[in-house]
């Protein structure tokens, strides 16, 4: 009999700190993972009677699972939003060796306004997440609540696990053997590659809105797919389990609707970029380096280590020491991968997004 597998639901509005709680809370375990749920479901235009692509995130939680299990995740922390309690179902459904623990965050309308703000992305939706906070506070779901309200990040993350009970309970549960998946659509793919701050989420980010204003597509970090501790020696960055859960995903994009994958991840020498090329056989794969000078780099190295930009989880510069991120930009960051080395200096986010989603639109 297969012992179920710890999942922490971390929901709650907008804003509210469920990426970042959930992040602490994988800090502090090893042998775990830890999935985005929006990361899961980036394929737009969404359908009509699914605008936040809920059916598509919990399809790709229960083909991811397998991957994570398999790379020695004893426990799993899940943070993402739902609007109705029934979603739950939907979700749990995909997992169902998963002893599921639902936690709703919340916070007040004055702090989740200022958390909202304060993330950097998307400010102008900031009344809505506060709507849909009180709508969520109404409908009171969940195994439990959390009230964030006053509470930093840290005592948060200690007052879900103290109020669970100590969460994850130790498990004896047997990780899964599988082999790695294949995906032998020629889909077409642009992986965004080149060196730690030289933009690659950003421009990812920002092609995929063009692209997808032209034919569906959908958008994967490579990074938020592949959050599992403890990493192999022999593969650090986890690019054999990154490569077999978005080759794992695409099927579910695919009969979305998609009509190409873009991704952006720190895929910097040929065996990584090999991880990839392996998963999807028949695709057609460009990669564009996106390359900068040292000194841009430097600069964009010191914005990140500052917390300039979006918020995101697993961002390993932010906070850092100033001489730290001096270290970091001082390590040789340039190499010859790629297919398409495009130049970032000096120029505009929209700028390079609109030259490479232009040769992106010519390939479908």
């Amino acid at each position: 009999m297969n012992t179920l597998v710890p999942l922490l639901w971390l929901c709650g509005p907008s804003g509210v700190g469920k990426s970042t709680v959930g992040w602490e809370i994988y800090s502090r375990l090893t042998n775990a993972a830890f999935i985005d749920a929006d990361q899961l479901g980036l394929c737009y235009p969404s359908l009509a009677d699914d605008p936040y692509n809920h059916r598509l995130k919990a399809r790709n939680l229960g083909a991811v699972w397998p991957f994570v299990r398999a790379a020695g995740a004893q426990s799993v922390i899940l943070a993402g939003g739902i609007e109705v309690s029934e979603q739950i179902g939907l979700y749990a459904g995909h997992v169902p060796d998963a002893a599921l623990t639902v936690c709703r965050l919340r916070a007040g309308q004055n702090t989740l306004h200022d958390r909202f703000v304060r993330r950097g992305w998307m400010p102008q939706l900031v009344a809505e997440a506060v709507a849909e906070a009180d709508d969520l506070d109404r409908l009171n779901f969940g195994d439990l609540c959390i009230d964030t309200e006053g509470l930093c990040v840290a005592e948060v993350a200690q007052l879900v696990r103290d109020t669970t009970g100590g969460w994850p309970k130790p498990t004896l549960s047997t990780p899964p053997t599988t082999i790695p998946a294949v995906c032998d659509d020629p889909v077409p793919i642009l992986l965004l590659c080149g060196p730690i701050a030289v933009g690659k989420s950003t421009v990812g980010y920002e092609v995929f809105t063009r692209v997808r204003a032209e034919a569906k597509a959908a958008y994967v970090d490579l990074a938020q797919i592949g959050f599992c501790r403890p990493a192999p020696a022999d593969d650090p960055y986890h690019h054999r389990l990154r490569a077999a859960n978005l080759a794992a995903m695409w099927p579910a994009f695919r009969d979305a609707g998609a009509r190409c994958l873009i991704v952006s991840g720190r895929v910097n020498d040929p065996a990584a970029l090999g991880a990839y090329a392996d998963a999807f056989p028949a695709a057609n794969l460009t990669a564009c380096r996106l390359d900068a000078s040292r000194d841009t780099l430097t600069e964009r190295i010191l914005r990140r280590g500052r917390g300039e930009g979006p918020t995101i989880p697993g961002d390993d510069l932010k906070g850092r020491p100033a001489a730290e991120l001096y270290r970091v930009a001082e390590q040789p960051q340039h190499s010859t991968l790629g297919d398409w080395p495009v130049g970032t200096d000096g120029r505009s986010v929209e700028d390079i997004a609109e030259q490479i989603a232009a040769k992106m639109l010519t390939k479908l």
